[in-house]
């Protein structure tokens, strides 16, 4: 793929959900349509070839519901799980969950011409459904799921007054946390914190971020970040290699990075964005470099080299990029909802936004010489 040109897949439904796949050498992306047509909602694998640029795909049957968020599992390429929102037209009610879903196969690029012309020929082929996971109450919304970053059987689930860990082989509650008394603010997501012994887990509620022991049922938060956004948080991400470091998005259209022992003020701040920012994510290695997609239809990739040019010691590093946005990536025609890195290569990042469009993009070369050179 060249640099310059990004990679356009279009979709027939609107979409909302994406994720790389893990555990796998192949620049492969998952991704989730929000179709309201009864049993029409798929799961699309798209395998980026890197040497020709081609495109694969294969398509798999999502009846179960639309997609709301979706996770590929770290600890097992064929698994991932989606959390989905279906319309049961004997209630007349909505209902959420959490399904785990086994792919047949893996394979996505075909090994030969027969089978190519057998693919392009095949409709959607339909998933192994390993267990789902509905609320106590029909109609409490979920708002994510995620996987354990090292154990393989539990997943931490954000309802719209709790986080809970559930057994995946059961789909049993093992701990939930939850704020005293009834709260008006509700989670609005969350992610596992990948340090601290995996045992946090850090949530967006309203506002602020608030980050719970998953070990024991609880109601006080380990630490907390109030007032992180002066608006709705939409999103936040771990940085890889600072235990202490994570960023988020929000409404107010920021970019904020904290050191959550001090999370008084942030310590970046970005607002290169003109409407709602939906997702922010950092490079797996390469921490100066950020992910943002928004509802004014772009990805940014923006520099935070400022706040990567120290180690954990306090000793300086050289910093070889500028604050700042680095490339704006406008393919879109609607809100970018997710952006993703790729998973085997640190360089090609995805992003996907509601009117069905995914974006492959890479980063500009000369940016990627200066970090490496």
């Amino acid at each position: 793929m060249d640099e310059g040109n990004s990679i356009i897949y279009g979709l027939e439904h609107q979409t909302r959900a994406l994720s790389p796949q893990y555990e796998s050498d192949a620049i492969r992306f998952l991704i989730g349509t929000q179709s309201l047509k009864p049993q029409s909602n798929q799961v699309h694998v798209v395998e980026l070839e890197e040497d020709t640029g081609a495109l694969h795909t294969k398509v798999f049957k999502h009846d179960i519901g639309e997609i709301w968020h979706l996770r590929c599992s770290p600890h097992d390429v064929a698994t991932l799980l989606t959390t989905h929102n279906a319309y049961d037209p004997e209630t007349s009610q909505c209902t959420m969950g959490v399904s785990i879903f086994k792919l047949p196969t893996v394979e996505v690029i075909p090994k030969d011409l027969d089978d190519l012309s057998a693919m392009q020929g095949r409709n959607a082929e339909d998933m192994e459904l390993l267990k789902t996971i509905t609320p106590k109450k029909p109609e409490e919304e979920i708002r994510c799921a995620e996987w354990h970053p090292t154990d393989a059987n539990r997943i931490g689930v954000v309802y719209e007054g709790s986080v809970t860990v559930h057994d995946v082989n059961t789909g049993s509650p093992i701990s939930t946390a939850a704020p005293e008394g009834k709260s008006r603010l509700k989670f609005t997501g969350g992610k596992w914190n990948p340090h601290q012994g995996h045992c946090q887990f850090a949530v967006l509620q309203d506002m602020h971020i608030k980050c719970y022991d998953t070990r024991i049922d609880c109601s006080k938060p380990s630490w907390c970040i109030d007032n992180a956004h002066r608006q709705l948080a939409r999103d936040l991400d771990f940085n890889p290699n600072r235990q202490f470091h994570l960023a988020s998005a929000g409404d107010d259209a920021a970019l904020n990075i904290w050191d959550y022992r001090n999370g008084k003020e942030p310590i970046f701040s970005r607002a290169d964005h003109s409407h709602w920012v939906w997702t922010v994510r950092y490079n797996t290695y390469h921490e100066q470099l950020l992910l943002t997609g928004s509802s004014d239809a772009r990805a940014l990739l923006t520099a935070a080299a400022s706040v990567c040019d120290t180690d954990e010691d306090g000793k300086r590093l050289s910093q070889v990029l500028e604050d700042g946005v680095l490339q704006s990536y406008e393919q879109h025609e609607d809100s970018v909802y997710c952006a993703e890195w790729s998973a085997a290569e640190p360089w090609t990042f995805a992003s996907l936004s509601y009117d069905a469009r995914l974006v492959l993009s890479r980063v500009p070369r000369h940016f990627k010489y200066k970090i490496l050179l």
